[in-house]
């Protein structure tokens, strides 16, 4: 699949056509670069200088502090990384952006892509609507995190993603240590809540 093929997927370019994406690549500078698994793509403090498009695979935003690690969010191709911070007063990333497969990124310079704004409505309204998403996101991360018990939250978690099929995986991303994720969900499985199914966890039916 050709680049343009790739970025029509995008919601950065939701209603774009062909033509139109061929034209933004002819007429501004970008950068292709291919990383492995586990590489750090930037880390917590680093200048955001680009826009950075995730156009393959799958990456994660994690904070580490006294060797804790909470993982901030999974972000699957394709799709803008951090696009609320390029343009601030601090333009800082304020997470370590780790690839979690193989993947590919577009970065485009701030102010060619700013450019790019002014001059196509739609690219514009695309990318308010990305940063509204984010924002909306993020304040259920802090409602998640402060108003609800773990056990409300691993039932969340379940609600939205099917299964558990990696414990430690998901406590990483809950920001809690294994063994009071395992302890939860021994609670929920005695009572009746969830059961394991094939190796992984899941949501008993009614």
């Amino acid at each position: 699949m050709n680049l343009t093929d790739l970025l029509i997927r995008a919601p950065l370019f939701k209603g774009c056509s062909k033509l139109q994406i061929e034209t933004f690549l002819s007429t501004t500078y970008y950068r292709l670069r291919r990383r492995t698994a586990d590489y750090y793509v930037a880390h917590m403090g680093d200048t955001c200088n680009d826009i950075i498009i995730l156009i393959e695979g799958c990456v994660y935003t994690n904070m580490i502090n006294n060797d804790k690690e909470v993982i901030i969010e999974t972000i699957t191709a394709p799709l803008v990384l951090a696009p609320a911070f390029v343009y601030g007063e601090v333009n800082s990333f304020p997470v370590n952006i780790v690839t979690k497969t193989d993947c590919t990124f577009l970065f485009i310079d701030k102010s060619a892509f700013l450019n790019l704004l002014h001059n196509d409505k739609m690219l514009m309204t695309n990318f308010i609507k990305i940063l509204s998403d984010r924002c909306y996101r993020l304040s259920e991360r802090i409602r998640e995190e402060n108003l609800q018990s773990l056990k409300e939250r691993v039932i969340e978690y379940l609600h939205k993603h099917g299964k558990i099929d990696n414990v430690q995986w998901v406590a990483r991303i809950l920001g809690v240590a294994r063994p009071s994720l395992s302890r939860v969900l021994s609670e929920l499985r005695n009572e009746g809540t969830v059961i394991n199914q094939s190796n992984k966890i899941i949501l008993k039916k009614d």
